[in-house]
């Protein structure tokens, strides 16, 4: 095992940093000469000034995109961190706190052997995540609500009602009035990823029209990490060819939220531009929107954060037929970089209302990322 050590340093730039995900380019080939791919693995440790391991913290390899991850910790804006970077020998019986079961029709993303999440991708017309756990139950409705049944979960759709003869994926229907509806198709995973830091995968999907035309090819991206059990973090892009379609081709993602959160009368809503209730952030740009209320025995809310870099930022948020709906829309710019449209959002679970959860900083944490630096 080779003894050379790597420094790295974090600087929180004008952000306050609270267990924040950062990474590095990581090449472990050139650092250590006794790395064995596949089977040797690294250590993160906490640094003291003169850059010597005081504390050992999980860390994550991703040799798909020879990226090293690991959490922050607590770094007050303005201030840095030290950290380093060992070769140690591998544990064959190393724990992924974070891990994906693939079952026939669905991922199972779970948390210390716990569920936090159930990705369904086949059978359905588009993909979506429910349950999707905060610390005290489930924030989103499942299938087969008494309303608007094609409202499940937290999900990507497409189209709306077909605005401007765009193909609806949206309704989940063969008839009119809005049928025959288009569809995401899995097409398949390109990689997961399991770890003590987080779970994530890699999908490809076609978006077809109610008669099978393919309008464009996606790929997404889905990272689950958590500061701590309060706060739980998906992130997740999409990545499309240009939409063959006509119309305005708005891309929406959605969060059908748990009826116990009793949006709009009992629940909390509120968005960045601090405006609050769901008459008020209705058909407004903000940066990001949260819902809150009861769910299980506490309260907890979810979060949807806009990137800047997504067109259209902020986003324009709508309401579909229901109040109780998260709805963030884009629409695709006429020309694409690279032949790409490209989106990017966080999604935010935490325990308590709006204000508790500290919902400003955080999204700062999001579009600022942290600057990091190898210093030897």
């Amino acid at each position: 095992m080779s003894n050379k050590n790597i420094l790295v340093k974090i600087k929180a730039g004008s952000v306050n940093r609270a267990n924040e995900l950062v990474y590095i380019d990581a090449k472990p080939k050139s650092w250590f000469e006794n790395w064995h791919e596949g089977d040797s693995i690294m250590q993160v440790s906490k640094a003291d000034e003169n850059g010597n391991p005081v504390e050992d913290i999980s860390c994550q390899f991703d040799s798909s995109n020879r990226k090293l991850y690991w959490l922050s910790g607590d770094i007050k804006s303005g201030n840095s961190a030290l950290f380093s970077i060992a070769l140690m020998e591998s544990k064959a019986d190393s724990v992924k706190k974070f891990n994906i079961q693939q079952k026939p029709a669905h991922l199972m993303i779970n948390v210390d052997d716990e569920l936090f999440a159930r990705y369904n991708y086949l059978g359905v017309w588009k993909p979506y995540f429910w349950p999707v756990n905060g610390p005290s139950g489930n924030v989103v409705r499942g299938a087969g609500g008494a309303d608007h049944p094609h409202h499940t979960g937290l999900y990507m759709s497409y189209g709306g009602h077909g605005e401007g003869g765009s193909a609806n994926i949206w309704s989940d229907w063969d008839e009119p009035p809005y049928g025959p509806c288009g569809k995401m198709l899995h097409q398949r995973f390109v990689s997961f990823s399991e770890g003590p830091v987080y779970a994530g995968f890699v999908e490809e999907t076609i978006y077809v029209k109610g008669n099978g035309d393919i309008i464009l090819n996606e790929t997404r991206t889905a990272r689950i990490w958590f500061a701590n059990n309060n706060k739980r973090f998906m992130d997740l892009s999409f990545e499309t060819t240009y939409p063959e379609d006509i119309g305005e081709r708005q891309f929406m993602l959605v969060a059908r939220i748990n009826p116990s959160m009793n949006i709009p009368k009992e629940g909390h809503v509120e968005n960045s531009e601090s405006q609050i209730g769901r008459s008020e952030i209705h058909h407004q740009k903000a940066r990001w929107c949260d819902f809150s209320g009861k769910v299980g025995h506490g309260i907890n809310g979810i979060s949807i954060f806009d990137h800047p870099d997504n067109p259209e930022h902020p986003g324009f948020w709508g309401e579909i037929a229901v109040p109780s709906q998260m709805t963030l829309l884009h629409h695709p710019p006429d020309e694409l970089t690279q032949g790409r449209f490209r989106l990017k959002y966080r999604v935010y679970l935490h325990d308590g209302l709006t204000g508790d959860a500290n919902i400003e900083n955080w999204y700062q944490n999001y579009v600022s990322q942290i600057e990091t630096e190898i210093i030897r």
